[in-house]
């Protein structure tokens, strides 16, 4: 490639080697950021006035084929309910969204992309 010393010759090589990473590398690296998104995001989810399970019991991490997901276990399909708010029963007034699965990406984002990164660089590397 000819040398023009802009800096994006360099930058498109970084991003031709990072999309040469085989799947293995690419599920461990997305393992191990949604285990520390999953660290991040239990202790944010509210605990209901229930008894019986909690939305944070029902967490879990879910791996099939090359998708890597976090995910609430069936028993917890009402969490986007507690996320975004929802009516009343009856229809009268609004329950507010607690925001918790945002919030939580939205402070630990950049901190879930450096962890992949820093993975995929390292196995890279050597």
């Amino acid at each position: 490639m000819a040398s023009n010393n802009n800096g994006f010759a360099e930058a498109l090589e970084d991003i031709n080697t990072l999309a040469r990473v085989n799947k293995k590398v690419e599920i461990d690296v997305l393992e191990e950021a949604a285990e520390y998104f999953v660290k991040k995001l239990r202790p944010r989810i509210p605990k209901s006035n229930q008894s019986g399970k909690h939305l944070r019991d029902l967490l879990e991490i879910v791996v099939k084929d090359d998708v890597v997901q976090v995910v609430f276990d069936d028993e917890g399909w009402y969490w986007h309910l507690a996320e975004h708010g929802h009516k009343k029963r009856g229809g009268k007034g609004r329950v507010k969204g607690r925001h918790f699965v945002q919030n939580t990406w939205d402070a630990e984002g950049d901190k879930v992309a450096d962890i992949m990164a820093n993975k995929i660089l390292k196995k890279i590397g050597g």
